[in-house]
């Protein structure tokens, strides 16, 4: 239950309103004198006369408070951490998107994890219960959605997972029905591409449940290394252009249905099946005919994945359990020039479970002592056959992954218990234990304390020290030879033509890491909508698994049995196969801030603040419902929309970076001239931008990325500077059902949005430079970001 404290002048609003707000307290009363009980002791000349009108309750109890006690919307997560973000209908719609996936893709530096290990796709939940997997929500349209919630890592341990993603929690509306079809076309400004994409879709949520089907059809052209301008160093690479791609020509098709059902009150039940196939075609150079009877690669992509999930109540404590299972299947044809074709068939099956039980296990000094205990297993098996002239190579790969995964939260302040004075104040203990059938047992444990200092204010503490087993392919892939790869030489200052091995390392160790995370969120009380974060990350981590880094001279001391030369110094062949590192170790700060307002709302009385509009990005004050809250389009008292604008800006420093790749070879400093792969060093800032205007149907988003340059130093040719990068995106969009006199002409247009989007506005490119000024030719602009600036058309329909 969340308090809220209203005065009555608000609460005849509300009810002038004619909302309740899900506040039955204030629902259910009528406007009239206090109750018999507060004016008994009063004489019956002073007892306040019972108004007449909303308006004489406004007047009479302008300046009196009452405390209310109210539910929390249905669906929202009950944790005493507090969102990073929120987003009502209003603000989802104003990001222009067609479903979950656009909107957790426009949402990424929000749900990008503060961790500071890179991330990966946030923990979703929905109307605050775990899911089978992404799948089921993948295709939701945004209309469906009522509210999103963001949270930081530390609240999944609360559901059976562990800190190392950030959560998002998916309110649906109770009931929506919706037949959709979506089609767009894409080219970028050079030319020499066309994408297109249709897509229908139904969904329909009712008492009983809820489902989702979706079909698409994506057709990609190929690009071909001629329709760029690349300088290349040899003449006669230039007129083998046109038979070689630098994209692929593509067809993917799909198909995917969720079923979810409520089997009682308490309990439900989902499914979700997904077929898609991907055709792709690519160029490899010229045949035996030359450049007219180009190489080709022909390749299929076949995948079926599906999900299960059962969710409940045993007394007070819910349970979940969840399934899944996935195969997916590739086949392709290499060409070579002796009129031989190389055939590579791979097969990965993947399946598994968990069950998941969390509730309260007594009742603690400051409140409830909560457990969340999660059993599961995964399994996986994959084999391989590659047939070339030289022979077959066939890999046969498994692993068996049981676990226990268990959170337990002991509040330790709460000023409602009164233990305490200054906010709550709450400890997670978590632990871990996974047995790899083909490696050492895992262990895993962390730590969080969690302080809410004041209703807007939260500090976040955290240690977790977890391992990890490298990869199956990683340890047992079987070795594949490539010749004729095209590779930049730190050493020589070359781009050379060399012969790689790749596969897997069967001696490759186990991963240990130890992260810390100082974290704060705050809302200022004095600026409604404004959310602020900030992180701090120490991450520290021994024999980490990589693929083989960058050739730099540093690299190469530290493993010179994986390089070959020729005895003038070229380099001929490189070893690939995965390596352990000794030692890596970074830290960061990221802050950033959500600032949201709405705007043109019709107009009604205002609440004791003064609040008319919608809460904004920002995370939400701890006292529940405000009497100024709006849903999506007509609000969520009806009537027209208003406008809103939105922005969030997010600022990455990274402090240090530095790796061991092995004892007695000097450390490298990404930070300073060094590198582990051919994207160069550690880039120091990274900054993140996103904003948009949305008003009367009509939406304009802005999102920007910078990030600063690096320089690896060494080699012949002197150091290898990477420039920084700024690119911009653009999104405009209108939803034809808010333009009346366009519809009333053309009435097949009612239900339609039309969407232009432009990616890489400035079709800004990263400079690769050597000390003279020279570009390599793999770190040329047509091979590093073929597709350049890129301009897109959507038109979506919904019925």
């Amino acid at each position: 239950m969340n308090h809220a404290r209203l005065s009555l002048s608000a609460r005849a609003a509300l009810l002038a309103a004619g909302a309740s707000l899900a506040l039955p307290a204030l629902a259910e009363a009528p406007v009239g004198p206090p109750p018999a009980a507060a004016v008994a002791d009063q004489p019956a000349d002073q007892a306040p006369a019972a108004p007449e009108t909303v308006e004489d309750a406004y007047d009479d109890y302008a300046e009196e408070e009452i405390v209310v006690t109210a539910p929390r919307l249905a669906g929202q997560l009950d944790t005493d951490i507090r969102a990073e973000a929120e987003l009502d209908e209003a603000a989802i719609a104003s990001y222009g998107v067609s479903n979950v996936s656009e909107l957790l893709d426009a949402l990424a530096p929000q749900t990008r994890s503060g961790r500071g290990r890179g991330s990966g796709r946030p923990i979703i939940l929905v109307n605050g219960r775990r899911i089978g997997g992404f799948g089921e929500v993948r295709n939701l349209p945004p209309e469906a959605i009522a509210k999103v919630e963001v949270f930081p890592e530390e609240v999944a341990l609360q559901y059976g997972y562990s800190a190392d993603e950030r959560v998002v929690n998916l309110v649906l509306k109770p009931n929506f029905r919706q037949v959709s079809v979506e089609a767009e076309g894409g080219v970028p400004t050079e030319g020499g591409r066309f994408q297109s994409e249709i897509e229908p879709s139904f969904l329909a949520i009712t008492e009983n449940g809820r489902i989702n089907i979706n079909a698409g059809w994506e057709r990609k052209s190929m690009l071909r290394e001629s329709e760029r301008d690349l300088d290349y160093d040899d003449p006669a690479q230039a007129a083998e252009a046109p038979a070689r791609s630098l994209l692929g020509a593509s067809d993917e098709y799909r198909i995917d249905a969720t079923v979810q059902r409520s089997l009682s009150k308490t309990t439900d039940a989902s499914i979700n099946l997904r077929l898609d196939q991907t055709d792709t075609l690519s160029l490899l150079g010229p045949g035996s005919g030359g450049v007219a009877d180009p190489l080709e690669r022909d390749s299929r992509a076949r995948n079926l994945t599906s999900t299960a999930s059962v969710n409940g109540m045993l007394g007070d404590w819910r349970w979940s359990v969840t399934g899944n299972y996935a195969d997916a299947d590739q086949r392709t044809f290499t060409d070579r020039i002796d009129g031989s074709v190389d055939r590579f068939d791979s097969s990965q099956r993947t399946f598994g479970g968990s069950a998941n039980l969390s509730g309260t296990v007594t009742e603690g000094w400051a409140g409830p002592i909560r457990l969340s205990m999660t059993g599961s297993y995964s399994g996986l098996r994959f084999d391989s056959r590659s047939e070339r002239a030289d022979g077959v190579t066939t890999t046969d790969l498994s692993r068996d992954l049981p676990g226990v995964f268990g959170s337990l939260t002991v509040p330790l302040l709460d000023p409602d218990y009164e233990v305490g004075k200054i906010g709550t104040l709450s400890l997670t203990l978590s632990g871990q234990v996974q047995n790899p059938s083909d490696f050492d047992a895992l262990k895993s444990w962390g730590a969080n304390l969690n302080w809410g200092v004041t209703d807007s204010l939260s500090l976040i503490a955290s240690f977790n020290s977890d391992e990890a087993a490298p990869g199956i392919q990683q340890l047992g892939a079987a070795p594949l030879v490539t010749p004729a790869v095209t590779y930049y030489d730190f050493s020589t200052g070359q781009t050379v033509q060399i012969t790689t091995t790749t596969g897997g390392n069967p001696l490759l160790l186990a991963e240990r890491r130890r992260d810390l995370k100082l974290g704060l969120n705050w809302s200022p009380p004095m600026i409604d909508g404004l959310n602020l974060s900030v992180n701090y990350n120490h991450n520290k981590s021994y024999d980490t698994a990589n693929s083989f880094p960058l050739l730099t001279p540093e690299i190469e001391a530290a493993f010179p049995d994986r390089v070959t030369r020729d005895a003038n110094g070229v380099l001929v062949a490189l070893d690939q196969r995965p390596v352990n590192f000794d030692r890596a170790e970074n830290s960061q700060i990221r802050w950033g801030l959500n600032f949201g307002k709405s705007f043109g709302q019709p107009e009604q009385r205002a609440g004791p603040r003064g609040e008319r509009g919608g809460p904004g990005v920002g995370a939400p004050r701890r006292g529940g419902p405000r009497a100024g809250m709006r849903g999506g389009p007509g609000g969520m008292f009806g009537g027209p929309q208003g406008g809103r604008w939105q922005v969030s800006l997010y600022h990455t420093v990274k402090l240090t970076d530095t790796v061991l790749i092995r004892p007695g070879v000097p450390e490298l400093d990404l930070l300073d001239g060094s590198a582990t792969g051919s994207g160069g060093g550690s880039n120091r800032h990274l900054l993140e931008l996103d904003g948009g205007v949305f008003h009367k149907g009509m939406g304009v988003r802005l999102s920007a990325k910078y990030d600063s340059g690096s320089t690896v130093t060494g080699g012949s040719a002197g150091d290898l500077d990477f420039g920084d990068l700024a690119t911009f995106n653009l999104r405009f969009f209108v939803n034809l059902d808010q333009q009346p006199k366009l519809t009333g002409a053309l009435p097949f247009l009612k239900g339609s949005r039309l969407r232009l989007a432009i990616d890489n506005v400035f079709d800004a490119q990263r400079k690769i430079t050597d000390a003279n000024g020279v570009v390599p030719l793999n770190y040329q602009p047509g091979y590093i970001d073929p597709l350049g600036r890129y301009i897109e058309l959507e038109w979506r329909k919904t019925f």
